[in-house]
This record gives C-alpha cells, sequence and structure tokens, in this order.
C-alpha cells in the first residue's frame, strides 16, 4: 500500500537508496484514487507523477487490489 503521503515518500525513497533493488513487485492499491468525487482520475495522474522518478528506470510489476476498482453503478 504506496498510497499519497508523507510516509510513501519515505517509503520510496528508502527502496530508492537501496542499490541492491533491480524491480518491484507492487501487489495491489496502487493510488487510492478509489472513491474520489466525479471519479477523474487526478489522483492517479499524481500517483503516476510520484512513482515515476523510479518506474521510469526500473521493472515494476503491478496487480489489481480492491482500491483499484472504480465501482460506478451510476456512470
Amino acid at each position: 500500500d504506496l498510497g499519497q503521503t508523507f510516509d510513501s515518500n519515505t517509503t520510496l525513497t528508502h527502496y530508492e537508496l537501496n542499490k541492491k533493488g533491480q524491480t518491484v513487485l507492487f501487489v495491489g492499491d496502487l493510488s487510492y484514487a478509489d472513491n474520489y468525487p466525479f471519479h477523474d482520475n487526478v489522483r492517479w495522474d499524481t500517483w503516476g507523477r510520484f512513482v515515476e522518478r523510479n518506474a521510469a528506470y526500473q521493472p515494476w510489476i503491478w496487480t489489481a487490489g480492491n482500491h483499484e476498482l472504480d465501482f460506478v453503478p451510476e456512470l
């Protein structure tokens, strides 16, 4: 659960400082973009920019978690 908080930045920085890491296996709950007003996906954009500093240089493997499913029956 990386999310988008101060702790998220600390976690990603800690990983980046460990030079042994070669890839990231991310098991769900990426950006917590679900349940935001109007489902405008801004949280996905900000999360993408946040992880880009690392994901641009080494492989990230993602799986979907329950917070990646944005159930919007009214659309």
